[in-house]
């Protein structure tokens, strides 16, 4: 099994469960398909030779540019974090540095350039719990962390993501739907799309401007049937909600309850352990 770590802290990561999701897979896939990649931590675990090619995809602009600038050099991406990293720690005020570099960031708006790239990275490992918050107008408003030593150059972690993406791996930016038109029969297809808030708390952390309204969740229970009947498999996971419940029967599909603490939610009270869903349809 490939051991890389994520690169990035990123909130609804899959880390703490990764294990009951390996254990669960297919044992044969054709291709493999993750069109809400996010920090990747599924697709880092999947050993390549599991499959003929993997396709990653995310709607976010700036995680495909800095897993598309990682496979093209990613020691240029080690060059200038380890630059951030010893300027800001060399700072006499890290959290004005921390808004300074926030500031830089927000100037380069729909400039996917390397700069760019590092700022997030930067941004990620310094800020409040690695929550990448952005704002209507499209600007980064995450709160400083006052991490003291944050490991913003990774660069076990870097090199070992590189050489995973160098080999058959297809990245895009495209809505989910359109990348899952061209998947066939045997294919696999891991699915960790925004979830539906839960029945009790209700906790939906608004950490991306990408919120998803009821028809978003109904078109991935319809693509989701889609897959089903070009024979592709799939894994689903989602929140344990009556709403996710009732459109996938345990009659039809194979369903395992995972245990997860939360870790986000605005009411302290609200941060226990609780229950989500694993879905699959073999």
């Amino acid at each position: 099994m490939n051991k890389c770590k994520s690169i990035l802290r990123w909130v609804g990561s899959k880390k703490r469960i990764i294990n009951e999701i390996i254990n669960n897979l297919p044992d044969k896939m054709e291709n493999y398909y993750e069109p809400f990649v996010g920090s990747g931590i599924v697709y880092l675990h999947i050993d390549n030779n599991k499959y003929k090619k993997a396709y990653i995809n995310d709607i976010n602009k700036d995680l495909i540019n800095l897993y598309k600038l990682i496979k093209k050099n990613y020691k240029k991406m080690i060059n200038g974090l380890d630059k951030l990293y010893n300027d800001y720690m060399n700072s006499s005020d890290k959290k004005s540095y921390y808004l300074k570099q926030r500031t830089e960031f927000n100037k380069l708006k729909n400039k996917y350039t390397l700069k760019r790239a590092l700022l997030y990275i930067f941004i990620n490992k310094t800020c409040y719990n690695g929550l990448m918050q952005f704002n209507k107008y499209g600007d980064n408003s995450s709160g400083f962390g006052k991490l003291h030593n944050p490991n913003i150059s990774d660069k076990k972690a870097l090199e070992c993501l590189y050489k995973k993406l160098k080999e058959k791996t297809i990245i895009k930016n495209i809505d989910y739907l359109k990348l899952l038109k061209n998947a066939k029969k045997g294919d696999f297809i891991y699915l960790d799309p925004p979830y539906v808030p839960d029945d009790i708390k209700q906790c939906n952390i608004k950490y991306s401007k990408n919120i998803w309204n009821i028809q978003d969740h109904i078109n991935l229970i319809n693509i989701c049937k889609i897959l089903d009947k070009k024979g592709c498999k799939f894994m689903l996971s989602n929140s344990n909600s009556k709403f996710i419940r009732t459109h996938f029967n345990k009659n039809d599909y194979t369903i395992k309850k995972i245990k997860i603490a939360r870790g986000l939610c605005p009411n302290s009270s609200l941060r226990q352990q609780e229950t989500e869903l694993l879905i699959m349809n073999y």
